[in-house]
């Protein structure tokens, strides 16, 4: 998405420059978070690739596909390519996205144990899935939910594993959570919370997952979705502050002269966004640089998510607790519909919503988050799903 939506805004800036985006993955730039859908066998390849390769041509955009970056000369301004070729630059963007993160469960190499990040990766658990019966999903966050519904449309039963006490942990806290377990059951998808992998089990094939407390869950597939990292082991020897990420200022400068990064291999301001509004926000405010404005840009926009979680419409964004006495929690909760709603107030301005089960007034809140706005006047009933954003003053 960073590296996409970056050529697309130089080229808008700019309609003469070069453009080259180099990609280790043989498929023009594609929809990520359709992927599950790609494992449940709803939609082919081809449906998820944004643009044809016309688009490209059309502006000017050359993109080189299975070409890997291997190494970045900032003293010569070029990236080493496999094979040893060199391309120059005179502005670069890194854009290489986030590696899937695999603790170290002893049998994680086992055929039928797959991470989810890919096309390739999804193609690989879909053709796994013909014939299986069951799958467990290792971690319990927004991919392993949605790709473990995935699984289950096609007829699997599926089981998802999570180390903290709760769902979604990053998103929502222990009572959003609770909803959405709820939810989550009623789809007929096991969840279990507070348990810990001892290792993965099968002698060549996956049989099964083993907990620490000795229970074992057969299963023909595990696919391990414990996070990832960013793709920085490339820009070793390149002079430019790597930390989590490529360290980088509002304006997505790197800490070397005409190199910017944005979206999951971007750290600004010690925050990773890890996101598709953030990625976009960042790309944006690179391609200003990128495009020759010595002032830059500027991502201003804050780390949110609006989705649907296996069937369950999710919103997060900000803080989603309180963690000093200037702040203030407002919740409502709807427990014979399935929606629990809560507002985060710091000094009187909105810093942070969730929303489960329900989709109504999110975009509002997003709104007044993404602003900063006073709400401190509407007390309790900003969290209410019946609330009217527009007839309040």
């Amino acid at each position: 998405m960073a590296g996409f939506t970056a050529a697309r805004a130089v080229r808008k800036l700019d309609p003469d420059t070069r453009i080259e985006v180099y990609s280790r993955e043989p498929y023009l730039y594609y929809y990520r978070p359709r992927l599950p859908d790609l494992v449940a066998g709803e939609v082919e390849p081809e449906e998820i690739i944004a643009y044809p390769p016309d688009w490209y041509e059309s502006r000017k955009i050359d993109v080189r596909l299975e070409e890997t970056v291997l190494s970045v000369d900032t003293d010569g301004r070029s990236v080493v390519l496999d094979g040893g070729r060199r391309a120059s630059y005179d502005a670069l963007l890194l854009a290489s996205g986030a590696d899937p993160f695999v603790p170290p469960i002893p049998g994680a190499d086992i055929d039928g144990a797959f991470v989810l990040r890919t096309m390739d990766h999804a193609l690989s658990i879909r053709d796994r899935a013909d014939g299986a019966r069951s799958a467990v999903v290792i971690g319990g966050g927004l991919l392993g939910l949605e790709t473990g519904r995935g699984l289950q449309r096609r007829g699997l039963s599926v089981t998802v594993l999570e180390t903290a006490d709760w769902l979604m942990p990053r998103q929502l806290d222990r009572d959003g959570a609770a909803v959405l377990l709820e939810d989550v059951g009623r789809l007929g998808i096991d969840v279990m919370t507070g348990v810990t992998v001892e290792r993965i089990e099968g002698e060549g094939q996956v049989t099964g997952v083993r907990l620490a407390d000795g229970t074992v869950l057969h299963c023909d597939i595990a696919l391990i979705s414990t996070g990832v990292r960013s793709a920085v082991g490339y820009l070793e020897g390149s002079g430019l502050a790597v930390d989590r990420g490529v360290v980088v200022d509002r304006g997505m400068k790197a800490s070397v002269e005409n190199v910017f990064a944005a979206g999951d291999v971007a750290q600004a301001e010690g925050m990773q966004g890890g996101n598709i509004p953030v990625a976009i926000a960042q790309a944006e405010a690179a391609a200003v640089g990128l495009s020759g404005d010595t002032d830059g840009g500027r991502a201003e926009a804050v780390s949110y998510n609006t989705l649907k979680i296996a069937g369950v419409d999710v919103f997060s964004a900000g803080a989603t607790s309180c963690d000093d006495e200037s702040c203030s929690e407002h919740v409502h909760r709807n427990d014979e519909a399935g929606i629990y709603r809560k507002v985060v107030v710091r000094g009187g301005v909105i810093a942070g919503a969730m929303v489960v089960g329900s989709r109504a007034g999110v975009t509002q809140l997003n709104d007044l988050i993404q602003k900063g706005a006073d709400v401190g006047k509407w007390g309790d009933a900003i969290a209410n799903e019946d609330f009217d954003f527009e007839k309040a003053d």
